[in-house]
């Protein structure tokens, strides 16, 4: 007789019993409730939010984190149990069972991505045209990439410096830049920015690839050759930040690095750019004072790759280029020599034309830095004076155009309005960054009382000037 096989256990149309469709349901409120984990937890260890694109930016990450964390342990989870699942058994040799060919789940597997996909393309399209959408108000900046350093152009009035000044009296670039639109253009190795309001960066670089990123404001823009890029955002905070290259760019990529500093008002922002343009209205007359203050406020990246040790307390430590140590004594002889040049002229074109001639054992990794010509000769000046003795072993004589008789009528009470705004800046940025020193943190709203007693001997005798070195 034959027997009568046990009972199936219920099933509904779908094939699926009652305690497989438990499972299921509990395995998925898992996955979510662990996916939501993930999303909620993980933001814990990002950078501080300091703009109004970094909380919708994060908020869009949040749900990124969620599905992913679903994903990722339905994936995971499925793994282990199928290793569990289908080990093999002891004393088992033959081969698996072949299974394939199921309709249903290849649908589902198809169908869940795809409608994800789409909502979070739709999400991440409504974030990206809110934040690069032009703004009421936006200050423009321009920010220069160069290996391996950040800079950063301000157009800027000059009634900043909170005093009248004779134009025809000031040095001729400024006489020029003052007469193509009534403001001046600053350079600053800081980027400084208003608390809330709107900023648009144009962006460029000078050799190759660079990625403009400030975490805290979770923006990132690539900076690509041959084309101008554009990043907008709005600081929501004030303090101290960083802005990093986030594109590997050569050697010394790790420290093409920057600080942003958010300050409360427009009155916070004329005086952080105040001392700059004040060295640049009224300079010292000496060229190599000149090209000594611009080298040292590392608004060029030379400090990245050369060495000097009158220049070490600025960081000048690079290794990739050659050490500028001696220079001038080299520039009067080997250089002379090989290039057929005057030293004034080698040193000149080493820096508009770097790769003429290279140094024996460097190669051609020196951009054009665009660097206005005036300032060229400032900066040859003071590498003139990087000798053995000291003293300048050749003359430099600039353009006739580039020649500064001393500061104009007026500079000392100047001095004095700026020190004391810088001053007042500087104590505010500190107590907003946490009681920093200004040591550790290199603030360079920190007035550096050396280097104004020293500037202040030297524009308070304009006539003197170094013995073999024309200003």
């Amino acid at each position: 007789m034959a027997s009568i096989p046990p009972p199936k256990p219920h099933q509904n149309k779908s094939g699926l019993n009652g305690t497989t469709i438990v499972i299921i349901v509990v395995v998925g409120i898992v996955l979510i409730l662990g996916g939501l984990l993930i999303g909620t937890f993980t933001p814990s260890i990002f950078p501080v939010q300091a703009s109004a694109e970094s909380q919708q930016i994060d908020n869009l990450f949040h749900i990124l984190l969620v599905i992913g964390g679903v994903v990722f342990l339905l994936v995971q989870g499925l793994l282990v149990y199928s290793i569990w699942r289908f080990r093999a058994k002891p004393g088992e040799t033959a081969d698996g069972v072949n299974m394939h060919g199921n309709t249903t789940l290849e649908i589902v597997w198809t169908a869940i991505p795809a409608v994800i996909v789409f909502v979070l393309t739709i999400l991440s399209w409504q974030v990206f045209n809110t934040i690069m959408s032009p703004k009421d108000g936006e200050m423009s900046i321009v920010a220069n990439g160069a290996r391996f350093n950040w800079n950063f152009e301000y157009e800027m009035p000059l009634s900043i410096m909170g005093k009248e000044y004779d134009i025809s009296k000031l040095p001729p670039p400024i006489q020029a830049d003052l007469a193509d639109d009534g403001l001046i253009t600053l350079t600053s190795a800081t980027l400084y920015v208003t608390k809330d309001l709107p900023v648009v960066m144009q962006m460029e670089p000078a050799d190759v690839i660079h990625a403009f990123w400030i975490p805290a404001f979770r923006v990132k823009q690539d900076l690509i050759p041959g084309r101008i890029t554009t990043v907008r955002f709005t600081p929501t905070s004030t303090g101290e930040y960083l802005i990093e290259c986030a594109e590997l760019c050569g050697a010394n990529h790790g420290a093409m690095r920057a600080p942003v500093i958010v300050v409360a008002n427009d009155a916070d922002l004329d005086a952080a750019l105040m001392p700059i343009m004040q060295k640049m209205v009224e300079p010292p007359a000496r060229a190599d004072l000149r090209g000594r203050e611009l080298l040292e406020s590392n608004v060029y990246p030379c400090y990245t790759c050369h060495n000097l040790a009158d220049l070490a307390s600025a960081n000048w430590v690079g290794n990739v280029g050659p050490a500028l140590n001696g220079v001038a004594d080299r520039a009067a002889t080997s250089r002379s020599a090989a290039t057929g040049e005057t030293p004034q002229e080698y040193l000149y074109n080493s820096i508009h034309n770097p790769t003429d001639y290279l140094v024996p054992g460097y190669g051609a990794l020196m951009p054009q830095l665009g660097i206005p010509e005036c300032q060229v000769w400032d900066i040859v000046a003071y590498l003139a004076t990087q000798s053995e003795t000291g003293e300048p072993p050749f003359e430099v004589v600039p353009p006739e155009q580039c020649v500064v008789t001393g500061p104009p009528d007026g500079a000392e009470a100047t001095a004095e309005a700026t020190a004391e705004a810088t001053d007042t800046v500087g104590e505010a940025a500190i107590e907003q960054i946490g009681g920093a020193p200004a040591e550790a943190t290199e603030d360079p709203l920190v007035v550096n009382e050396a280097t104004a007693e020293a500037t202040s001997e030297a524009t308070a005798e304009p006539t003197a000037i170094a013995a073999t070195v024309a200003p």
